[in-house]
C-alpha cells in the first residue's frame, strides 16, 4: 500500500526535473539569441546606421535564433544606448532584451501552484570593440613624378616638326624645350626640334621623340644632354582643364581705341576684344571670356593690371557661345611698349576655375598646323614683357617674334604650351618661380616601384559582448 502512495510522489519529482531541464536549455537559447541580436545590433550601428536599422538588425538576429517579436507571447527590445546597467555610457552600445511566457505543465498535477505562468528573460549589451595584433604586409608602392621643367612644350605627335626656334642672338633659360613630334628628319619642317641661325643658347636641356637639328650657330649649352628619339610622352599638365562656360555676353563686338587710358572688365566678350592705339589698358582681375572671336591687342603703351595679385589675377579664356567650335578665335598682341600680367596661383585654398593658367584656347577648336595663321596666339614686336602663368593652346600655334622678356631669371614664371611653338628673336624664358606661384609645368613622368616588407599593429574593430 506504501508503494502506491509513493508512485506519485516519485512521478511528479521526475516530472519536475524534467521540465527544470528544458527551461534551463530554452534559458540558454534565449541567452544566446540576445547575444547575437545584440551584436547584430552594434555591427549596424558601427557601419553608421539609424535606430531604425539597428532595431531591424538586433529583431532580425533574434528571429534567427528562434525568437520572433510577437510571436507565442515573445516581447524583444531593443534599445541604443542601454536604459540600466553598467555600460549606459558605453559608446555605442546595443541593449536587446527578450521575454517569453513560461510554465511547469507536467508538474501541475503534483500542484495547481507549480502550474502557474512566469516570464523568462535574458539580456545582453554589446558594444564596439577594438583589437590590436601584429600582421607582416608587403607593400608595393609606385611613384610616379614629373620632372616639372619645361618651359616650351609643342604636343603633337605627328611626324613633324614640333618646335622651331629661329633667328636669335642670345637665348638663357632654366628649364627644358620639349616636343611630342615624331619628326626624324634634319630640316626645319622634318626634325622634331629645329634651332637655326643664332649666336648663343644656353638651356637646361631639349627632350624630343623625334629629332634634335641644330645649324647655323655659334654654341649651344645644355645642363643635361638632349634626348632624342625618346619613347615617353611629354605630360599635358593642363589636360584636365574644364571645357569653358562663358554664360550669357557681357560686351559685343568690344572694340576701343585712340585713347589716352581704358580700364577692362571681366566678363564674356561675344564677337571678340580689340583695344588698339591706346596709351594705357588696365586690365582688372577675373575670367575674361573671349567668345567667337579675336583677343586683339595692338599699339599700346603699358598693358597691365594694377589690382592683381598673386592669388588674384588674370585669365583669358578663348571660347564660343554659338555651339559652332570653328568661331573659336586667337590672341594677336602686337606693336605693344610695356606688358605686365599675371595668372592667379594655384597654391592657394580655394583656386579659381583656370588657377596658374593665363591664356586658354578651348580645345575643342578644330587643329591647325604649323603654318596656320588664324586662331593662333601670336605675341610680336615688343619691348619689355613678363607674362606669368600658362600659356595653353592644345590645339593650335604660338608664334613669338621679336620680344624682349618673358619672365624674370630669379622668379619667373612663363610656361608656353602650344600644338606646335616657333619663336624667332626671343632672348630669355625661366619658370624657376612657378613652384611658388602653384604652376605645373610639363615634363616626363619617371615612374618607381619599390616592395618593402613590414610588421605592423593592425586594430581591429568588432563587436564584443560586455554584460
Amino acid at each position: 500500500m506504501a508503494i502506491f502512495v509513493a508512485i506519485p510522489v516519485v512521478a511528479g519529482t521526475v516530472a519536475v526535473g524534467v521540465e527544470t531541464g528544458q527551461l534551463y536549455r530554452t534559458k540558454r537559447q534565449m541567452q544566446g539569441a540576445a547575444d547575437a541580436a545584440a551584436l547584430a545590433g552594434t555591427i549596424d550601428k558601427m557601419n553608421g546606421g539609424n535606430s531604425a536599422s539597428i532595431a531591424a538588425a538586433a529583431l532580425y538576429e533574434a528571429q534567427r535564433n528562434g525568437f520572433q517579436n510577437g510571436v507565442n507571447g515573445v516581447t524583444v527590445t531593443v534599445h541604443s544606448p542601454p536604459l540600466a546597467g553598467a555600460n549606459v555610457s558605453t559608446e555605442n552600445a546595443v541593449e536587446v532584451s527578450i521575454k517569453k511566457p513560461s510554465s511547469f505543465v507536467l508538474a501541475k498535477v503534483l500542484s495547481s501552484a507549480l502550474g502557474n505562468s512566469f516570464d523568462m528573460t535574458s539580456r545582453s549589451v554589446a558594444a564596439q570593440s577594438a583589437a590590436t595584433s601584429m600582421q607582416q604586409t608587403t607593400t608595393t608602392t609606385t611613384t610616379s613624378v614629373s620632372s616639372l621643367d619645361g618651359c616650351l612644350v609643342a604636343l603633337t605627335d605627328g611626324a613633324e616638326t614640333g618646335v622651331s626656334f629661329t633667328s636669335f642672338n642670345n637665348f638663357t633659360s632654366d628649364c627644358v624645350i620639349y616636343s611630342n613630334g615624331t619628326g626624324t628628319g634634319t630640316s626645319s619642317t622634318a626634325s622634331s626640334v629645329y634651332m637655326a641661325n643664332f649666336n648663343n643658347a644656353t638651356m637646361k636641356s631639349v627632350y624630343t621623340r623625334g629629332t634634335f637639328t641644330t645649324a647655323s650657330y655659334n654654341h649651344v649649352y645644355l645642363t643635361n644632354t638632349a634626348q632624342q628619339n625618346q619613347a615617353t610622352a611629354i605630360v599635358d599638365p593642363y589636360a584636365g582643364l574644364p571645357t569653358p562656360s562663358p554664360g550669357t555676353c557681357s560686351y559685343s563686338n568690344y572694340s576701343q581705341s585712340s585713347m589716352s587710358s581704358l580700364t577692362v572688365s571681366p566678363g564674356t566678350y561675344c564677337g571678340g576684344l580689340q583695344v588698339a592705339s591706346i596709351n594705357n589698358v588696365y586690365f582688372t582681375p577675373g575670367i575674361y571670356y573671349i567668345a567667337n572671336g579675336d583677343l586683339y591687342i595692338t599699339s599700346v603703351n603699358n598693358v597691365t593690371c594694377p589690382t592683381c595679385t598673386a592669388d588674384n589675377g588674370i585669365a583669358f579664356v578663348l571660347t564660343q557661345t554659338t555651339g559652332n567650335n570653328s568661331d573659336i578665335g586667337g590672341v594677336r598682341i602686337s606693336s605693344d611698349n610695356n606688358i605686365s600680367l599675371n595668372a592667379s596661383s594655384a597654391s592657394q585654398t580655394s583656386p579659381p576655375l583656370y588657377a596658374g593658367v593665363l591664356f586658354y584656347q578651348d580645345r575643342r577648336v578644330p587643329n591647325g598646323t604649323m603654318s596656320s595663321t588664324s586662331k593662333i596666339f601670336t605675341i610680336s614686336s615688343l619691348n619689355t614683357v613678363t607674362l606669368t602663368g600658362a600659356i595653353y593652346f592644345p590645339n593650335n600655334r604660338i608664334d613669338i617674334a621679336s620680344i624682349n622678356n618673358a619672365s624674370l631669371a630669379n622668379n619667373g614664371c612663363t610656361v608656353w604650351i602650344g600644338r606646335y611653338v616657333k619663336f624667332s628673336s626671343y632672348n630669355n624664358n625661366y619658370v624657376a618661380g612657378c613652384k611658388a606661384i602653384g604652376v605645373t609645368p610639363p615634363g616626363i613622368i619617371t615612374t618607381t616601384t619599390t616592395t618593402t616588407t613590414s610588421s605592423n599593429p593592425v586594430t581591429t574593430n568588432r563587436g564584443r559582448v560586455l554584460e
